[in-house]
């Protein structure tokens, strides 16, 4: 039997969890939410803002979440955030006015930026030390590998819809056809969230907070290296700076790309979501690679010629007037700054105390949101009075300058040394029914 290395029963449970989140949330929803946007009038620029204010949420409740994480452990609050996540939708679904738009919107950031938080701890307490990178691995591929398919069946489902159901009285709007109308966005975003409410069966299976403890928590003072929060929190800071440029970057871009290829190219949205959903899918591709990437280069100089690729293949994306041109740059620019996340996670805890893993996710994921927040509200101005030649081309200056940071940070910097009364590596978490009853907070354990 082929055993996958570092893939254990838990950590089967989380990747599937994260698959099935991932086609409702980043696949079906990214590729009609602002076509939804579109479609009820509403002007770029405000779409931007709702972008932007969708991660303010995440802003002020990062570090609260962070002390919830480690009070009940990560998968609680992972539960409660997937079912937070899908009851977003709702405000903007029964109330498609731009009060209703807002608090969905800031209703999501809350919820998804505690699971965002609870992931990445979770994912290093689930496998030994040795395996982290493989994990973060496997995290990339499998959910890209879900965006993917989300995205491409998010193109095509409005019109499905339509035709299946067809249109109800009233429903129809001048100047649409009939799969761009309110009607057939919003029945398409009635699936996302209901498969994010699904997102939540494999997730009852995880291992409870005792199991992971003593990895991923830590009181006021940590009991293995005795130092306080109020004393590490600069470190912290400091070392995640490159959240802050990277949620940048991501807001001047992700929550758009629909709209890139709509407006430069004028295609419908079925072709669209075909488009994205290849990207997501060679982001997965590119995921493979990620331990023989971290073997060649190092985690420091692998960030560094990733960032430096994307950062060429944004300014081409920026020029380009032909669609083949456009797509290819768009996927090496999207797939390859994506290497981030499964080299850059294990990189910052190797710099930090374990019992410190819970906060310092909270506060990458608090300057994320926050750069998020920012250059998302700004990019439907710029896309307005500048286009999105200039907005691409300032991605790339920010991508060079990323990884100029994270070598200035993280090149000469020593480790966190593991002392021997601290465990070392956690073991395997294969049975996922050992830890004591009872622990799962008031969600019910699924046995």
């Amino acid at each position: 039997m082929i055993r996958i290395p570092g893939l254990n029963r838990p950590l089967g449970y989380f990747l599937l969890h994260s698959a099935i989140f991932h086609i409702g949330l980043f696949g079906i929803t990214d590729v009609v939410l602002n076509f939804y946007f579109v479609s009820l009038g509403i002007p770029p620029e405000t779409i931007g803002v709702l972008q932007g204010i969708s991660r303010v949420g995440g802003v002020f409740t990062s570090i609260p979440v962070g002390l919830a994480a480690d009070r009940y452990g990560p998968k609680v609050v992972i539960l409660w955030s997937m079912l937070g996540s899908a009851l977003s939708y709702l405000p903007m679904l029964l109330i498609p006015t731009l009060p209703g738009m807002f608090i969905s919107r800031i209703a999501f950031g809350i919820a998804f930026g505690a699971a965002f938080i609870a992931a990445g701890p979770i994912t290093v307490a689930l496998v030994e030390k040795r395996y982290q990178s493989h994990a973060f691995g496997y995290y990339q591929i499998v959910t890209l590998a879900a965006t993917s398919f989300g995205s491409f069946i998010g193109g095509y489902l409005p019109s499905w819809i339509v035709n299946i159901f067809g249109l109800p009285a009233g429903a129809a709007v001048d100047g649409l056809a009939p799969e761009q109308t309110p009607f057939a966005y919003g029945a398409t975003l009635t699936v996302a969230f209901s498969t994010i409410l699904l997102s939540i069966w494999p997730a009852l299976y995880l291992p409870n907070q005792r199991r992971l403890a003593a990895i991923t928590t830590v009181s006021a003072v940590n009991p293995v290296h005795g130092i306080r929060r109020r004393d590490i929190l600069p470190s912290l800071l400091y070392l995640s700076i490159p959240s802050l440029l990277f949620g940048l970057t991501a807001g001047l871009t992700f929550p758009f790309y629909n709209l890139f290829f709509r407006q430069r190219f004028g295609l419908p949205d079925a072709e669209v979501g075909t488009i994205l959903s290849a990207a997501w899918l060679f982001m997965g591709v590119v995921g493979l690679s990620t331990p023989l990437w971290e073997r060649r280069f190092g985690r420091v100089r692998g960030l560094v010629i990733a960032m430096s690729l994307s950062a060429i293949a944004f300014f081409v994306m920026g020029v380009s007037s032909v669609l083949w041109l456009g797509i290819l740059s768009f996927i090496v620019a999207a797939s390859v700054r994506n290497l981030l996340v499964p080299l850059y996670e294990p990189l910052r805890m190797e710099f930090v105390p374990p019992g410190f893993y819970n906060l310092t996710s909270a506060i990458g994921s608090m300057l994320w949101t926050g750069g998020w927040f920012a250059s998302s509200t700004v990019s439907g101005i710029l896309q307005e009075s500048l286009g999105f030649g200039v907005i691409m081309s300032l991605v790339g200056i920010l991508m060079f300058f990323t990884g100029a940071v994270i070598f200035f940070i993280y090149a000469r910097r020593t480790p966190y040394p593991t002392p021997a009364s601290a465990p070392a590596e956690p073991e395997p978490l294969d049975d996922i029914n050992a830890a004591p009853p009872g622990t799962l907070g008031r969600l019910p354990v699924r046995k």
